[in-house]
């Protein structure tokens, strides 16, 4: 079984930097995957947690193995993962509920507060919001991550399907799941009145339970098992789905999904996760 270190940066590695890191790692072989990504070959035995030096130099630091690229489902969370903000904040600040919202998207992140009721309780400010307000924070307050439209492209010729589990709005995921053309989307249901939010949400809610369970029924579609999924999220909302599935990514997250996951993206976009499966640059699709 091969095993392979792969760092990768929001910058470019330069060619000093590279062979630090050979050094560094006791590399058999270097293979430069693009720009913002290098694989070094290394032994087991040399394995080791690389926080520090990772942190000093701003790259991102993580090991995977050669089976564990076999994978056939991109399950991604959407606030704050693929997109820059989360939705539900952007909604608040433009009725004037921006800070009350905010301590609560916080607390539910950060802290534990149970998801639902911190759902319930966000909604709750917002009762009475107005269709055109979703409208206009969807057009010019809402923007993709540099590297998302890339990553779900490519994964989806060289993989297998991709799916975003969120738990913000199917108003917002439906439309992101059409520009980053993704195979699946599911998250919340937005309750309206005359065009007016009611305060409440449709159906089952998607929470972590949820986005576990819809995990591992897209990749029993394809008979496969949750090794084969790439897992990636920012939130505590994220940890389930993550942990149990083969290549969990925290992507800028919390400190608490980060002791979770395997793999930890802090210092790169989102497409840096192509490079940790193993592609190189000239392979992606823009």
């Amino acid at each position: 079984m091969l095993n392979f270190c792969v760092v990768t940066s929001h910058k470019e590695i330069i060619s000093s930097e590279i062979a630090f890191l050979k050094n560094h790692l006791k590399a058999e072989r270097v293979d430069v995957l693009g720009s913002c990504g290098v694989q070094f070959q290394v032994h087991p035995e040399n394995i080791t947690e690389e926080h520090e030096l990772a942190r000093s130099k701003k790259i991102d630091i993580n090991f995977i193995t050669e089976d564990e690229r076999s994978v056939h489902l991109l399950a991604s969370d959407m606030d704050g993962t693929i997109l820059e903000e989360e939705c539900i904040d952007e909604i608040a600040d433009l009725v004037g509920k921006g800070s009350e919202v905010r301590s609560i998207t916080s607390q539910a992140m950060q802290e534990g507060l149970n998801f639902e009721e911190a759902l319930q309780k966000r909604l709750a400010l917002l009762k009475g919001t107005e269709l055109e307000v979703l409208e206009y924070c969807l057009s010019k307050k809402i923007n993709v991550r540099p590297g998302a439209a890339v990553l779900f492209k490519t994964f989806k010729k060289h993989f297998g399907k991709t799916a975003i589990l969120s738990g913000g709005f199917t108003y917002f995921s439906d439309h992101f799941q059409k520009e980053l053309e993704a195979d699946f989307s599911f998250a919340n249901i937005l309750e309206f009145k005359k065009s007016r939010l009611t305060g409440k949400t449709l159906g089952t809610i998607v929470n972590a339970e949820k986005k576990l369970e819809l995990t591992k029924q897209l990749i029993a579609r394809q008979g496969k098992d949750s090794s084969k999924v790439v897992a990636v999220g920012d939130g505590n909302n994220d940890i389930r789905m993550i942990s149990e599935s083969g290549v969990g990514i925290s992507f800028k997250g919390t400190d608490h999904l980060n002791l979770s996951a395997k793999h930890v993206l802090k210092n790169s976009d989102i497409s840096a996760i192509l490079y940790l499966l193993g592609l190189r640059e000239e392979q992606f699709v823009y």
